[in-house]
């Protein structure tokens, strides 16, 4: 990772940070929340071309979905042996299943004859049988059955008639996978990740809620990158600045921990971009809003904030809700906003308040992609743990409002939807005098420049691993500085 002077993306916004916030909090905070580091990431644009070119998109394919670590699935969706799920991604697909001795596998999704998808929907089976000449393995991999084997002597009965297999890791009820068997594992990829929510956010006792999956119009950079900084919050959201400190978000980048991020963003504070806002209109905004709004007002005393009695009452609200004592739990678990990001492509939210995890996938073209919102709620203290709610698959044309169960939430989807189309064609504008790259910011959009420095390393790396010409890479390479 390159280290850039120390001055670039040293300005803040005015008002409290993060860190002002989690110091004045009412309860004890974890310590994960107080480590925070920022490593400045340059100044340099991102060539336009890395969002909108086939040629880009086929090498991201080739070198970066096949080298890194993906979740796939939960592991509560593979409960019993013959489970599986259908993982794909860009032009790869794999078969992520429990096998009979309780241990989960996963298998190239490509039958070993003449490459015929195995399975094209997750379920349960007792083998995977070729829909095409019915060869069959079994749940361990190996080939059980071979229709006139007496014709395969090749084949039946080898070492090389085994499903191959890509690496799998759990981690906090999910199960991830990479297709190359030389990947650094998963605990030293994932480090940063596992020590914060292993020490504070138990994200292991919570289960699947909702899951839904939209085609998007738009590169999967694209789509992840709205969701990655609270910049855009002054124009796509103007309906949540009198209660979310939108330019005071903090952003993550740890030396040691280069592929874990994070972005957080305070609630129950005004926007900086705003005048003077009482305490009071701060509390009155944010419960309007909210879904768990209460008829009426809350008053906030005097010597109080907003933040505190806010936090308070939805202490007390989603305690009820989910059947757990809350009383401990600080302010900035209550409220803030603080979504981690594993590269290249899952980001799960930590904190009680918060309880979504995002997944972004490349789609058959530059100008598409697929985004998975799951809601993973806390399992009620002394109940049994609930079954995970299916995937529901939403289209192109479809709106996130058709997915039952999103709720609100929806609504504030869709104001991110609206522009994305706008976004993938206004880079695709390459006329003389049009830009040639992306202008990001210096802090609040430094983790993204760092993705895509990281997304150039893995391309790179695999064009010399395969004796390909480097020089492949440099017209959309993201300039060092």
């Amino acid at each position: 990772m390159t280290t850039i002077d120390e001055g670039v993306g040293a300005a803040r916004s005015s008002g409290p940070s993060v860190q002002d916030l989690l110091a004045a909090d009412t309860r004890r905070v974890p310590e994960s929340l107080k480590d925070h580091s920022y490593v400045p990431q340059g100044s340099a644009d991102i060539p336009k071309v890395r969002y909108t070119s086939n040629a880009f998109a086929a090498l991201e394919n080739e070198y970066l979905w096949t080298r890194t670590w993906q979740m796939a699935c939960t592991v509560d969706e593979l409960a019993q042996p013959g489970d599986h799920v259908v993982y794909d991604v860009a032009d790869q697909s794999v078969l992520v299943t429990r096998t009979k001795d309780g241990s989960i596998r996963a298998y190239h999704n490509s039958c070993l004859h003449r490459g015929t998808k195995l399975r094209t929907e997750s379920g349960r089976v007792a083998s995977f049988r070729c829909p095409f000449h019915g060869w069959r393995w079994d749940l361990d991999g190996e080939l059980a059955e071979l229709p006139a084997e007496w014709d395969f002597p090749q084949v039946w009965n080898t070492p090389e008639s085994c499903l191959p297999q890509a690496q799998v890791a759990q981690w906090g009820g999910f199960v991830f996978v990479n297709l190359d068997p030389d990947a650094p594992s998963f605990e030293t990829v994932a480090a940063k990740l596992i020590e914060h929510f292993g020490r504070d956010f138990q994200m292991e006792k919570r289960y699947k809620a909702f899951h839904a999956v939209k085609e998007v119009p738009a590169n999967w950079k694209v789509c992840m990158e709205a969701f990655a900084e609270g910049y855009h919050v002054i124009a796509t959201h103007p309906q949540i600045l009198e209660f979310a400190g939108d330019a005071n978000s903090e952003y993550s980048i740890w030396p040691d921990a280069p592929y874990v991020t994070r972005f957080v963003n305070g609630f129950g504070i005004q926007s900086p971009h705003l005048g003077a806002v009482s305490e009071q209109q701060i509390a009155d905004a944010y419960l309007q809003f909210s879904a768990r709004a209460i008829r009426g007002s809350v008053e906030v005393p005097e010597g109080r904030t907003a933040r505190e009695v806010v936090a308070d009452l939805f202490r007390t609200m989603m305690g009820q809700s989910f059947a757990m004592d809350l009383s401990g739990v600080s302010d900035s678990e209550i409220l803030d906003a603080h979504l981690y990001h594993l590269f290249p492509a899952f980001a799960p939210w930590a904190g009680v308040g918060q309880s979504l995890t995002y997944r972004w996938r490349p789609g058959p073209t530059a100008d598409t992609c697929y985004m998975d919102v799951l809601r993973m709620l806390p399992v009620p203290d002394g109940q049994e743990r609930p079954k995970p709610a299916p995937m529901q698959v939403l289209r192109l044309e479809q709106s996130w409002r058709e997915a039952q169960g999103m709720g609100g939430l929806a609504d504030v989807f869709e104001q991110d939807m609206e522009n994305l189309p706008k976004v993938q064609l206004g880079l695709k504008m390459t006329a003389k005098r049009a830009k040639k790259g992306v202008s990001m910011g210096l802090y609040q959009e430094a983790r993204m420049r760092l993705i895509h420095r990281h997304i150039d390393r893995f391309i790179r790396e695999g064009l010399v691993a395969d004796g390909r010409d480097v020089s492949e890479l440099e017209p959309f390479v993201v300039p060092e500085g």
